[in-house]
């Protein structure tokens, strides 16, 4: 379900709230604000560098990373959020391949494709939160890392980290 910009601009002020989201920390071009932190993440939490994927591991991340969110979010009809900044925002079931799809739509605007987000941060900042903020998978496109919160989710990422060629910082 693509949220509409009420509900988005609610979801990314609990976001910026909760785990201090700060777009411009990590941003290369600013050097000195390359040391903070971009999230305040609730305990456990995990870095993963991406530095070092090849194009055949990028291309198994999705698949990887999708069912690590579904083993995460455990429950039946559990929702997660799906977030591209700045841009489109979706609620729904990670059991559901057919919620994880982009949406055509068509408004004022004229029609536009509003994107599912993707599972490797390749130019903006994609989130993916369970509803209640218990876990979280966010992806930093400039450090090119997966920012990881949860006792639910850590362990499937753990699991995958080694084939999709993570390596752990933190």
């Amino acid at each position: 379900m693509l949220l509409n910009e009420q509900e988005t601009r609610e979801i990314w002020n609990r976001v910026y709230d909760t785990l201090r989201f700060r777009p411009a920390a990590g941003y290369r071009g600013h050097s000195l604000l390359w040391w903070k932190r971009p999230f305040r993440l609730p305990k456990p939490w995990t870095v993963y560098a991406l530095d070092d994927m090849t194009e055949d591991q990028i291309e198994q991340m999705a698949p990887a990373v999708k069912k690590a969110l579904r083993n995460a979010a455990a429950e039946p009809g559990k929702r997660l959020y799906a977030l591209d900044w700045q841009h489109s925002a979706f609620l729904y079931d990670p059991g559901k391949d057919e919620e994880q799809k982009s949406v055509r739509l068509e408004d004022e605007n004229g029609e536009y494709w509003a994107a599912f987000p993707f599972y490797y941060p390749d130019g903006d900042y994609y989130f993916f939160l369970d509803e209640d903020f218990r876990f979280g998978y966010l992806g930093h496109p400039w450090r090119r890392e997966i920012w990881a919160f949860g006792e639910k989710l850590l362990p499937e990422l753990e699991r995958i980290a080694p084939a999709l060629g993570w390596k752990k910082l933190r």
